[in-house]
């Protein structure tokens, strides 16, 4: 495995060679917050597209049976599976969104910095794909404002909401990162 200039100087700086500590303050801080946002303390099979090194898999396998990791990044993916979950069954797969997407279903599904980067007529795609995959999940979008401005920052969430027909039901705006949640509709007790 061929490393990056940033990912030998992480390394560097993690001298346990621990992937998760060699995170930024600011995305830890993210995904520390992504996990207190998840609207429910367990989940049967996860789903995150854009999981690269596998920062937000540890937190989440611990709340999971079932991990599947999406990514485009091979060497990404290769660090991601250095350290294997002690609680649930964990893969990591590399793909596109929202081409490979892997069948489901899902009860969660976290989109881990990936919207951005897409076309309204991508996110329309991963929206009927979403539908056919993870019905019934909860949606975890997770997006770094390091370098963008607010304007921009929850346009591709909204034309997945609009798509999903879901309701943004929880939000963190910070000046750094989003975090938004949308939740299906519940049947009442």
């Amino acid at each position: 495995m061929t490393l990056t200039l940033a990912q030998t100087f992480d390394r560097c700086l993690d001298i346990a060679g621990n992937p998760t500590a060699a995170i930024s303050f600011p995305q830890r801080r993210m995904l520390g917050q992504a996990l207190a946002f998840l609207p429910r303390q367990h989940y049967r099979r996860v789903l995150e597209l854009g999981c690269g090194t596998g920062a937000l898999a540890r937190g989440l396998s611990v709340r999971c049976d079932h991990y599947l990791g999406l990514d485009s990044d091979a060497d990404a993916l290769d660090e991601a599976r250095i350290m294997p979950s002690l609680y649930a069954q964990t893969d990591f797969r590399q793909g596109r969104v929202p081409e490979d997407i892997p069948q489901g279903p899902f009860d969660l599904v976290v989109l881990n910095g990936v919207l951005q980067d897409l076309s309204a007529e991508a996110i329309e795609r991963l929206a009927v794909r979403l539908r056919q995959v993870a019905p019934s999940a909860d949606i975890l979008c997770l997006r770094s404002l390091l370098f963008e401005g607010p304007d921009e920052a929850f346009r591709p969430q909204a034309a997945l909401a609009a798509a999903l027909g879901r309701p943004l039901t929880a939000c963190n705006f910070d000046r750094l990162f989003r975090i938004d949640v949308f939740e299906p509709e519940r049947a009442a007790a």
